[in-house]
């Protein structure tokens, strides 16, 4: 369960903002990769990706392991993986094809991408395939949302073995169904609203002949769904990000990415499964990022603290960082006011 989203500030900075949800504790901490330096890492299964980064990149991490599950690179890319069950993902392909496992897809993609037509060209052309057996497709299931410098945003999912890219015109993703399902349900909150409805509000303290009053404002939001579910996310977020008041710079844009995330941040216990061994695990907001992909800044926060860190890529010493696993602060619940 994650929700990813991308807006712009007037004067043009693109920001990115992402909640990570999982039930399975993971151990997220900050990865750094330099660019020019060789860097073989290995997953969870033992299983490794090989490669030299053309750029460097901050993410965040898995279980420990150099697995980026989100991040942001010095040519202003930021992408991530989110959770798509029913996700099928290629086959093995012929040298001289990059067969990329799908774990490490957004490691590949922050290594030697710069914009989303370099991702694009990479599938569409076959010369990269993400990789993953039936059983990697049920354990992991993944789809990809992709945005640049340039604010262009797409979505990539594999569908029946296959790549398929997606323009998102609203720049907003969360979890099943597929995307273009997400969109069509747009289209079933047209009625939404930042203004309060006209009806109840004034009127004489009628609408029609029946003595009806708002009971406050937000009226015009009525309808909004306000559960976890997917759909219920992408709508409230869509539509939020779409109503709010355009930020003027970019940290106000920040400012905004966390207000919106705060909309579908999940407590600990409040959505719950039984595992295959029939235990009680809850899915929540084990962390949030807020990229802003313009300035190449991203900040983070856990959800064992709710301060923000913040880790600037263009004043990284990338070099002296390379391959390590920056911990994230938590447990502090404020920091004393200035004197």
């Amino acid at each position: 369960m994650c929700t990813d989203f991308l807006i712009q500030s007037s004067d043009g900075a693109w920001v990115n903002g992402r909640s990570m949800e999982f039930g399975q504790e993971l151990h997220t901490k900050l990865y750094v990769q330099a660019p020019k330096q060789k860097a073989v890492l290995r997953g969870l299964a033992g299983e490794e990706f090989e490669s030299t980064p053309d750029y460097g990149y901050v993410g965040t991490s898995a279980m420990d392991l150099p697995v980026v599950t989100d991040g942001l690179n010095t040519a202003g890319l930021s992408t991530g993986a989110l959770w798509l069950p029913g996700t099928q993902y290629q086959s093995l392909g012929p040298l001289p094809t990059k067969n990329v496992f799908s774990g490490f897809f957004v490691n590949w993609m922050l290594s030697h991408c710069a914009t989303t037509d370099d991702v694009r060209h990479a599938l569409e052309s076959g010369a990269v395939r993400v990789i993953g057996s039936e059983w990697v497709a049920k354990v992991g299931p993944l789809h990809f949302p992709v945005h640049d410098a340039r604010g262009n945003s797409i979505v990539i999912e594999f569908l029946e073995g296959k790549p398929v890219i997606s323009e998102n015109p609203v720049a907003v993703l969360t979890n099943q169904p597929t995307f273009p399902w997400h969109l069509e349900n747009l289209r079933n909150y047209v009625n939404l609203s930042p203004m309060d409805s006209p009806w109840g509000k004034d009127n004489n303290g009628k609408v029609g002949n029946l003595p009806i009053t708002q009971t406050g404002h937000g009226t015009g939001l009525s309808g909004l769904p306000g559960n976890a579910t997917p759909p219920s996310r992408f709508v409230r977020t869509a539509f939020l990000k779409q109503f709010a008041l355009q930020p003027k710079t970019a940290e106000e844009a920040a400012v905004l990415a966390f207000h919106l995330l705060n909309c579908v941040d999940i407590p600990k216990g409040t959505v719950g499964a039984k595992t295959l061994l029939g235990k009680d695990e809850y899915d929540y907001t084990q962390w949030v990022v807020v990229k802003d992909v313009t300035n190449r800044i991203l900040n983070v926060r856990v959800y064992g603290s709710p301060l923000t860190w913040s880790v600037d890529l263009k004043n990284l010493d990338f070099t002296a960082l390379n391959g390590k696993q920056l911990p994230i602060p938590t447990g502090k619940v404020a920091l004393p006011l200035p004197a």
